[in-house]
């Protein structure tokens, strides 16, 4: 295990990288959180921005009567750049650079010495060291859509769905996946290999986009032999997990088929039989380890991918996992929900994939020195 330890620090630093990359996209991608078809007051979008922590008062250290307005709204100002003059002849300049947001004196109002006369956008980099330190404790602060929620807690709410979801599709994938793999392996060349494998790819080119109306026009609305819609009862669960453990199901039968093919070559398989070993003996215990070494490097995002739902999915049965979240967030610009189901993605996918790493060193004797 003395290479566990190096592989977790390059687990935190792939992770930060990712957070780091999905903060910068989503801030400078075109459009912004507050932008509407008519542009909300600048008092109301000002208190907006300071909310979410995005903007910072600009603060007067004297008083005195506005004698003109020297930067207008929506323009990006230097630090130190004047935004108001008084008639006593002082500016009241720009703390550090950034968009103007709001100013809240106009020509000829009084101001008095410590009042706020301007929100400033912060800078992104500032930005970023504040909202690092809330992701570090999984904080992200209230949603944009939701904003009397926390992320977190709207998170928690539906994330126990997704992972039902995730983990019923994963039961249906592994036993179809695998059974279907070392039957197609055992009989390579054959007949049940040929139609394994037919139905692997069937599955792989269909989808869930196409598989999922297809089992729920088939089997919920023809045949009505599943509810569906919803998450409510036994029956409304069927359809969701055959759909995405099916799709799963596909390329673990692959995979699977592979490592079974090239284990019944070795010489410890050939033993085993001269041995008069039972069939079903050789192959649960001196195949199916070796088969599924292949395996490893794909379940990792495989299980991070069920267990956070499938936005396909969950938007054709009407399931309220976590995926509606993060489609609703990146539509609405809502950067604490997008960075919240990132960072839940990333985590799961980063500590699956370690997981498994650290298991492949054991299930493989060739790397067991290296653990």
């Amino acid at each position: 295990m003395r290479a566990f330890f190096p592989r977790l620090l390059v687990s935190v630093g792939v992770l930060l990288l990712i957070m780091t990359l999905s903060f910068w996209m989503t801030r400078t991608a075109p459009g912004g959180p507050f932008d509407q078809a008519h542009r909300l007051n600048s008092a109301v979008e000002a208190n907006l921005w300071l909310t979410y922590g995005m903007a910072d008062d600009a603060i007067g250290l004297q008083g005195g009567r506005v004698a003109e307005v020297l930067a207008s709204r929506g323009e990006t100002l230097e630090e130190g750049r004047p935004i108001l003059l008084l008639e006593s002849g002082h500016t009241l300049k720009a703390p550090h650079e950034g968009r103007l947001i709001h100013v809240s004196f106009g020509v000829g109002d009084a101001m008095v010495e410590g009042a706020t006369f301007a929100v400033i956008e912060r800078p992104l980099w500032k930005q970023y060291l504040v909202a690092m330190k809330g992701y570090a404790v999984f904080d992200f602060g209230p949603s944009f859509q939701y904003p009397d929620r926390k992320v977190e807690s709207l998170i928690a709410e539906t994330f126990p769905v997704s992972m039902e979801l995730g983990f019923w599709s994963l039961m249906i994938a592994l036993f179809f996946g695998v059974g279907g793999g070392v039957l197609a392996g055992m009989n390579a060349g054959g007949w049940k290999d040929r139609m394994a494998m037919l139905m692997s790819a069937l599955m792989v080119s269909c989808s869930t986009l196409i598989l999922g109306p297809l089992l729920l026009l088939l089997f919920g609305v023809h045949l009505e032999w599943f509810e569906w819609g919803g998450w409510t009862t036994l029956g409304s669960r069927v359809l969701p997990a055959m759909t995405l453990g099916l799709v799963f199901a596909a390329n673990i039968a692959r995979m699977t088929r592979a490592g079974v093919v090239e284990a019944v070559e070795g010489h410890h398989v050939r033993t085993a039989r001269a041995k008069g070993l039972a069939e079903s003996r050789v192959i649960l215990k001196h195949v199916l380890p070796g088969a599924l070494i292949p395996l490893l490097g794909y379940l990792g995002p495989a299980l991070a991918g069920l267990l956070c739902g499938s936005v396909v999915v969950e938007r054709i049965f009407n399931i309220p996992g976590v995926s509606e979240y993060f489609v609703s967030g990146a539509l609405n610009r809502d950067y604490p929900m997008v960075m919240g189901v990132v960072v839940l993605y990333s985590s799961l996918l980063i500590g699956f994939n370690l997981f498994l790493d650290v298991f492949h060193q054991w299930l493989d004797p060739r790397l067991k020195g290296q653990a």
